[in-house]
């Protein structure tokens, strides 16, 4: 008996051992879980329901019930989480998220990318995050995501993009790394993007693209890298985009666009240049460009452009070149794309230049008449040009000169001197020329409305019409204009012919001179003689400056001085 008594007292002790060690697991376990809850978020907590204040990530959901929500805004406000913080084992509460945001409030509150919660959502679509640190995109960090259809990385500070940073992203249609600091674009950074439409690489540091980068993108449609540091670009940067409808240049630091440059992009209907330090477009710049409908090169140095450059973009319906140093730009230039400029979509800016008032402009006027564009209209109301001693308008008087009103002569010569003539017949030199034109005129400083300036006052000196830049000026007269008529007579003086011969200059064969009202023919003819015997000396009748000092110094009328001017056609 008192064995049995013996084993129940050694029985009741171990068992009572027992129960003090099982106890006082228990209560370790329940201390540590009281820990972990004070400092964190229990594993099990739903991300939309996050009370506690000291959490560094707070999410606002659509729905807060487990398992419901589709979209979520996550702000992370305080520094020093990582990826094994306890806070994104909550994430696993909203699996079926389609959109995921996550904001950084404080800088370096977030310097990864939290690649385990994304992998776990099945139906993520669209992933943002703004204002992280993350200097650099590691090799396959965006992959083997089936579902992911927009990625937008902004203002994250991120300096570089590594091989295969994007890549087997079958669904990824939108991608955009904005804000960031990205200094160059290597080759296959964007690999197996079959489904890729619009690249946005804008606001970065960029200032090399390497020849194939884009070479894998053969869908993309919109290519923005408005605002890095480009300045060169070659026909193989854009290899690859056959596709690309858009191109966005602008704010980067091209200087000039060489041939072919965009001879890649086939597809292409938009394309902008515009705030960047362009000085010279070659003349087969756009080339290839057949579907080319929009071009902007507004807020750079041009100077001139090439009569060739539109010939590889008939399809143009909206040309922008405000804000150049544009002097001259001829009906030649415009030509390919005139017949467009007449449809009621077409626009042309070309107000903000320094175009010389001159005949190369005349097409103005008469494009503003024929197009049935309102827009365009507007626009070349606007275009000004410079009033230089080249465009002078001096209108005879009728009344000392005996000339109707219709006959009046504006002269417009190269040097900027003016002959004028009192009723005596005496010689007057001006070093300061008046400008008189319509009442309409809305000049602005030197600047007038070329639309403004009556159609007789926008003439051309001599070089201008030699070198065949006013094509438009003159095909546009009637043809009866060039024919002779009762006012007009074929110069063929002998005393002419043979001092054609002695002066040794090859002159337009056919000229008519106005000289039906003059009255002393025989004199008029002998002054023509002097001075086209000093040909020799004035280099050629052209070259008004040495021409007009011998008008100045010989005795004629003002009729005769008003013939020799128009001569300047030789």
């Amino acid at each position: 008996m008192e064995i049995v008594v013996q084993y129940l007292l050694l029985a009741l002790a171990l068992t009572s051992v027992q129960i003090s060690f099982t106890e006082s697991r228990l209560n370790e376990k329940r201390r540590d879980k009281t820990e972990r809850r004070y400092h964190t978020v229990h594993a099990k907590d739903n991300m939309c329901e996050i009370t506690n204040r000291d959490s560094k990530v707070h999410c606002y959901c659509e729905n807060t019930e487990v398992k419901t929500a589709t979209r979520a805004d996550c702000w992370v406000f305080n520094g020093g989480i990582d990826e094994t913080d306890p806070i994104w084992s909550s994430f696993t509460s909203q699996p079926h998220l389609e959109k995921l945001t996550f904001n950084v409030r404080s800088d370096g509150a977030l310097k990864f990318i939290p690649l385990q919660v994304i992998h776990h959502m099945k139906r993520l679509q669209k992933l943002f995050i703004h204002y992280a640190t993350l200097n650099k995109i590691e090799k396959k960090t965006f992959t083997n995501m089936s579902t992911v259809r927009e990625i937008t990385l902004m203002n994250d500070k991120i300096m570089e993009l590594d091989l295969f940073s994007f890549s087997n992203l079958p669904a990824l249609v939108n991608l955009t790394i904005k804000g960031n600091k990205v200094t160059e674009i290597q080759r296959d950074v964007f690999v197996d993007l079959p489904s890729l439409r619009f690249l946005d690489l804008s606001f970065n540091s960029i200032s090399l693209a390497h020849d194939g980068c884009f070479d894998h993108l053969n869908v993309l449609n919109d290519l923005v890298l408005e605002a890095n540091l480009i300045s060169v670009l070659t026909r193989d940067t854009f290899k690859g985009l056959a596709n690309l409808t858009r191109l966005d240049l602008r704010s980067n630091k091209l200087s000039m666009v060489g041939d072919l440059t965009f001879s890649e992009l086939w597809n292409l209907n938009e394309l902008l240049l515009d705030n960047n330090e362009i000085t010279y477009l070659s003349e087969r710049a756009f080339d290839g460009l057949a579907l080319l409908q929009k071009l902007s090169v507004t807020g750079n140095k041009l100077q001139s452009v090439n009569e060739g450059l539109l010939e590889g973009v008939r399809g143009l319906e909206l040309l922008d070149l405000r804000n150049n140093d544009i002097e001259s730009f001829s009906y030649e230039t415009i030509k390919p794309i005139h017949e467009n400029l007449k449809m009621k979509t077409s626009v042309l800016y070309l107000s903000g230049n320094k175009l010389n008032c001159d005949c190369r402009l005349s097409w103005i006027q008469v494009l503003r008449n024929d197009t049935k564009s309102e827009p365009l209209r507007m626009a070349l109301d606007e275009v000004t040009c410079i009033l230089t001693a080249n465009t002078i308008n001096k209108k005879s008087n009728s009344e000392n000169e005996n000339i109707p009103v219709e006959e009046k002569v504006y002269e417009l010569e190269s040097n900027g001197e003016v002959f004028q003539k009192d009723g005596n017949d005496e010689e007057v030199y001006s070093d300061s020329p008046s400008y008189k034109y319509e009442d309409t005129m809305k000049p602005i400083g030197n600047q007038v409305a070329v639309v403004d300036i009556p159609a007789e006052n926008l003439r051309c000196t001599g070089e201008v019409v030699q070198n065949g830049e006013d094509s438009l000026m003159l095909s546009s007269k009637d043809e009866s204009y060039w024919q002779p008529s009762s006012s007009f007579k074929i110069l063929t003086n002998l005393s002419l012919v043979l001092t054609l011969v002695m002066c040794k200059r090859k002159l337009v064969s056919n000229v008519y001179i106005k000289i039906s009202k003059i009255k002393n023919k025989n004199q008029e003819l002998e002054m023509l003689d002097k001075c086209l015997c000093k040909l020799n000396e004035c280099s050629m009748l052209k070259h008004s400056n040495s021409f007009n000092t011998r008008l100045r110094g010989a005795n004629m009328s003002k009729k005769a001085r008003t013939l020799y001017a128009n001569v300047r056609t030789l």
